[in-house]
């Protein structure tokens, strides 16, 4: 009688009106057991019909049968029904102590009621804030459901699960539980199911990713009656958007969400987002402020007001009243969670506004309801320690961001997905900043240790060991015959679906990919201090350059002769606008017949390179081998064309400990290391250069000929020298797709991450695959960055597309340097300055390899 309480209460009462007629004085044991369950279902339809009272009066009379008959079984199903009753108006914790009873007389339900007591026990878990408990019972509900085809259950409970790892801050098995349950056929509607994991994407830093997820699930919200969770897609489509950048797109997207919650009567949502659309708008009066700073007039603190600024000061305290005004909201719902976000959105507000003191106010105000999220967590970081820094308690707030750069490094750590670890940068990005802002004014030393603390933070050499999964094996070997078909496709037709084919199965390898993480921890880096990187430094004979950009400008701090040094140096988009015009130059001199433009393409490009080297380079005044760690502006430059730079030994690191701990001591069988060369297919010169090179080292090396990608992916998980000649591509929107072309198809770079990379110096003589895609929070990934997170010591790739015969030609001599001695970096110096100026595009990557 579903959906008909008045019917069940009448015919429920006959029936305990039949059991005591029928039963008489003296009740059997089964008419009172009979009695009981009745009383219990009862209940549940008094409740429905006359409240909470009635339904607690039932159970009480059922509770003197149980005590009566001493039946455990019974016990449970009460424990059960009282549970259900006093979660319905709200009465959590005397619901908890009810499934509680439940869950120790399992044994009293049938396998399937079992699933619906941990269902429930998982849901009530999420409601009490006890994330762990919750990951059990949806695991144990998801197994129960699975062995009893129970479809719909499973989907719930193996989602369900995901978000409690989410909870629990493990991203990987969140993505990895959300996965399993989307690949159940089942009828549940899955759009809260799309919703949360988009959220977790949001939470692991894969914004792009996150953004996609919800306009697929916005596009499935057909027909009406879904108005509360169209807004939520929204609202969570503002939170990325902002992410990005995209600060349009991000205001529109939480104002409609902010329209629909008004209409529907969801106050404390339509307060989420009127929270998100004021954090959009104190977004713009920075980058506001910004451009002020680019344009030459007064600085200002790093969240504090521009002079003369008035109408920032004014949205500034107007946007602070507002969000004081959405505090007192959430107070009076109850929702602490609400107002602890509103009092940090106030003081972000007010520290723009010239208020430090206000902003510390709502601060200390805070309740620290702990929502369990790292990006949250940050946030609030990032807001507290520039309130210190604008009320002078600047140690303070040095601690905070030295506590937020461990804590991002911590997140990371369960991790051996190379895409997890680099997208989850996003969330300290602003940290990173103001860490740096702080830094400047104390100069070169506290600046090389603000810079090295948040690139260690997701600079540490990789995890190792997560074991072979036979359906990653299988979707990659599809992608490796589809790639192999739209290589030889002529029909414009045909090589579009097969280009969808390709990316439908790059997004299912990502996935998998994530899900599968989990499996190995990340291994910890060598730990290395600034003082021990920079002794280093003297002992190999090498000065470092770091640059980085700040208000506007490229600044760097360099390490010469052991002396630190602080300087600015030149505007930020003047050096982003030649180091591009030396990329597409250096481009079209190697891939295009110039005819009478080369002179014109050669001048351009030398003129820009020389404009550049003596902004960034010349001011240094030395001459030594240098180690360049680059910014976003100057990423994939060919330094060797820069004037000072040519036949100069340099390597493009990381970081400072992290060329420093390429260099560390590794164990290795006794003897030389071997030397391994794999040479694709259609490359001319391929075979002679693989031949020269294994010629030039004798018997340590091997040369696979035809190659395959069992053989190279051995190789580069031992130590060693490995050298590939062969076709590659850099995939700009997937980087871990960017390959290397062997006889049995492509290698990409996703597939090294099973077994890691142990190889000393690996040599990629193919074109452009030392190029990098930047994601937010200026972290990259490429195929050789790849291979740097994976364990090499040093790679050497290109950066844009170098001819057959100036590779062969300089990367034979590079290996005859390296076999007489020269450390990698000089060897390419010395091989990329006797060949041609397009050889410029390879360079040493990581650390120095020391034959």
């Amino acid at each position: 009688m579903a959906g008909r309480p008045v019917d069940a209460a009448r015919s429920l009462t006959a029936a305990l009106d039949e059991i005591e007629r029928v039963a008489g004085a003296a009740p059997s044991r089964d008419r009172l057991e009979l009695r009981c369950k009745t009383l219990v279902t009862l209940a549940l339809t008094e409740f429905m019909l006359s409240g909470v009272e009635a339904a607690l009066a039932r159970l009480s009379e059922a509770e003197v049968l149980v005590e009566e008959l001493g039946d455990d079984a019974l016990r449970a199903r009460l424990d059960y029904q009282r549970a259900n009753i006093h979660g319905r108006v709200g009465d959590l914790a005397s619901a908890w102590d009810g499934l509680e009873g439940a869950v120790r007389r399992l044994d009293a339900f049938t396998e399937r009621e079992q699933c619906s007591v941990h269902l429930s026990r998982g849901m009530l878990a999420f409601e009490l804030l006890r994330p762990q408990e919750a990951l059990e019972s949806f695991a144990e509900a998801a197994r129960l459901a699975h062995d009893l085809g129970g479809v719909a259950q499973e989907f719930m409970a193996r989602h369900n699960e995901g978000y409690a790892a989410y909870l629990l801050g493990d991203i990987p098995r969140s993505l990895a539980g959300m996965a399993l349950a989307e690949e159940l056929e089942s009828d549940v509607f899955t759009g809260p199911a799309r919703l949360d994991r988009a959220q977790v994407l949001l939470e692991a830093g894969l914004v792009k990713e996150a953004v996609e997820a919800l306009h697929g699930g916005l596009d499935a919200l057909e027909g009406e009656g879904h108005d509360q969770m169209r807004a939520e897609f929204e609202l969570a489509l503002a939170r990325a958007h902002r992410l990005l950048g995209h600060l349009d797109l991000a205001a529109s997207a939480a104002a409609s969400a902010r329209e629909t919650y008004a209409r529907i009567g969801a106050t404390a949502w339509a307060a989420k987002a009127m929270l998100v659309g004021l954090l959009v708008e104190l977004d713009r009066q920075r980058r506001t402020r910004r451009g002020r700073e680019r344009d030459g007039q007064p600085d200002g603190l790093p969240d504090g007001p521009v002079g003369g600024a008035d109408a920032t000061v004014a949205l500034a305290a107007a946007a602070a009243a507002t969000a004081d005004e959405l505090t007192d909201t959430a107070t009076e719902l109850g929702d602490s969670e609400l107002a602890d976000s509103a009092r940090v959105v106030a003081a972000q507000a007010l520290l723009l506004a010239g208020d430090p003191a206000g902003a510390n106010t709502r601060l200390l105000s805070l309740e620290r309801v702990s929502t369990g999220s790292l990006s949250d967590e940050l946030d609030a970081a990032v807001v507290t320690a520039m309130t210190l820094v604008a009320t002078g308690d600047l140690a303070p707030a040095r601690r905070i961001l030295a506590r937020a750069s461990r804590r991002l490094a911590a997140g990371q750590e369960g991790s051996a997905s190379l895409d997890l670890r680099t997208a989850r940068a996003v969330h300290g990005a602003r940290l990173s900043e103001l860490d740096l802002e702080l830094a400047v004014p104390r100069g070169s030393g506290a600046v090389l240790e603000a810079l090295e603390r948040w690139r260690s933070a997701t600079d540490r050499l990789p995890s190792l060991g997560r074991p072979d999964d036979e359906q990653l094996a299988r979707l990659t070997e599809q992608l490796r015959a589809v790639r192999g078909h739209l290589r030889g496709e002529g029909d414009p037709e045909q090589a579009r679906e097969l280009h969808d084919h390709a990316s439908r199965l790059e997004r299912q390898i990502r996935d998998r990919d994530w899900a599968l993480s989990r499996s190995g921890g990340a291994s910890r880096a060598v730990p290395v201090r600034v003082r021990e990187a920079r002794e280093h430094l003297g002992r190999v004979d090498r000065d470092l350059v770091w640059f980085f950009r700040h208000r506007g400008r490229i600044g760097a701090v360099g390490v010469v002769g052991g002396r630190a040094t602080l300087r600015d140096l030149m505007p930020a988009d003047r050096a982003a606008e030649l180091a591009q015009r030396i990329r597409v130059d250096l481009r079209a001199a190697a891939t295009h017949h110039l005819g009478p433009l080369a002179g014109a393409v050669w001048s351009s490009l030398r003129a820009s390179a020389t404009e550049l080297d003596d902004g960034l380079l010349r001011p240094w005044r030395t001459d030594r081998g240098l180690v360049v760690v680059t910014c976003p502006e100057l990423s994939a430059l060919p330094w060797a064309l820069l004037p000072s730079m040519t036949g100069r030994p340099f390597t493009v690191a990381l970081s400072l400990t992290s060329f420093t701990r390429r260099a560390s001591s590794r164990d290795e069988a006794p003897g030389p290391a071997p030397v391994h060369v794999s040479v694709g297919p259609s490359v001319p010169r391929a075979s002679g250069e693989g031949r020269a090179i294994v010629g030039t080292w004798g018997d340590i090396a091997s040369l696979a000929e035809p190659s395959r990608r069992a053989e190279l992916v051995g190789a580069l998980a031992r130590p060693g020298v490995v050298h590939v000649a062969a076709h590659g591509t850099h995939q700009v929107e997937s980087p871990l797709f960017s390959s290397l072309v062997l006889h049995d198809g492509p290698v990409f770079a996703h597939e090294l991450q099973p077994t890691g990379v142990r190889a000393d110096h690996v040599v990629l003589s193919a074109c452009e695959v030392g190029l990098t895609s930047p994601r937010p929070g200026h972290e990259s990934l490429g195929l050789a960055l790849s291979l740097l997170s994976l364990g090499a010591r040093s790679v050497v790739a290109a950066v844009a597309p170098v001819p057959d015969d100036v590779a062969a030609t300089t990367m034979t001599r590079h290996h005859e340097l390296l076999a007489s001695g020269v450390p990698s970096d000089e060897a390419l110096a010395r091989s990329v300055a006797e060949t041609d100026d397009v050889a410029a595009a390879f360079l040493n990557l990581g650390g120095q390899h020391r034959p």
